[in-house]
């Protein structure tokens, strides 16, 4: 499978991140997941993957815990509860929770597109 149709998952929760997998495969995409932060920042397909879907348990509250999340700028979308506005997170792609029908899918496949283009 192409690194373009590869998609990086965090998230803390088993259920959220099988869900994820499920959903993201069904649609064609592989998947690679993680329950930290850290083991994706050092995964051998991070720097190829179209795009890192990030649940907002999987890093600390405010910018220093969004740090790590720098390296992928631009091809992270974040899985929210609620959207902060005033301390809402610059360069990422939101969702809040639950995500409701396509959303996810649609954004997926909009920066799988986006980083066939840049190849």
């Amino acid at each position: 499978m192409s690194a373009a149709k590869t998609i990086l998952v965090v998230a803390p929760d088993p259920g959220l991140r099988r869900s994820l997998e499920f959903a993201l495969e069904v649609e064609g995409f592989s998947v690679e997941s993680h329950a930290l932060l850290s083991t994706v920042e050092a995964s051998p397909a991070a720097n190829a993957a179209a795009c890192v879907i990030v649940d907002e348990s999987a890093i600390r509250l405010g910018p220093a815990g969004r740090q790590p999340l720098a390296r992928f700028a631009g091809r992270v979308i974040l899985l929210v509860e609620e959207v902060d506005p005033i301390a809402g997170p610059e360069g990422f792609a939101v969702l809040t929770k639950p995500v409701e029908g396509n959303d996810l899918i649609d954004m997926v496949q909009a920066f799988s597109a986006r980083h066939l283009l840049a190849d």
